[in-house]
């Protein structure tokens, strides 16, 4: 082999390896969000005086391909969230399924706030944190009624 045909041949061997190497950079690895994730929106949120507590209603839409599990709720205003079920019953989670709309009203599913740290008045506005299993913590400003 000639010194030409050896320096053609090494040239087309470099140029095929940098184009391998820059091809196998080039891979796209979606993210579970790209693919439909779990994406969640509250919207509505809103905490209605009843007796010496509260009750916390919010619509929570899901346009994510996936579900996900309400797991607690928190507000400086109470110092006990509880969720509760249709019948009153204590729940541990709430799940919120995939492109979907959950709310939690008065005839359903719905958060009691107690041991109220003050006096909460019609008109103001409070914060309450969601925390989801796959979402973590979403912050609901709610008016008080």
């Amino acid at each position: 082999m000639t010194a030409g045909r050896r320096r053609r041949a090494l040239g087309w061997g470099t140029v095929g390896l940098a184009l391998v190497l820059l091809l196998g950079g080039c891979v796209y690895y979606p993210t579970v969000a790209d693919v439909g994730g779990v994406r969640l929106l509250p919207e509505r949120g809103r905490v209605v005086r009843n007796g010496d507590g509260a009750l916390f209603f919010v619509d929570i839409t899901s346009t994510g391909m996936f579900e996900d599990i309400l797991v607690r709720v928190e507000t400086p205003i109470a110092k006990r969230a509880q969720i509760l079920s249709q019948s009153g019953e204590p729940l541990t989670r709430l799940h919120v399924p995939g492109t979907s709309r959950v709310r939690l009203h008065a005839g359903g599913e719905r958060v009691r706030l107690s041991e109220l740290t003050r006096e909460l008045k019609a008109g103001e506005v409070v914060i309450v944190t969601l925390f989801f299993e796959k979402s973590g913590a979403l912050g609901v400003v709610s008016p008080v009624e």
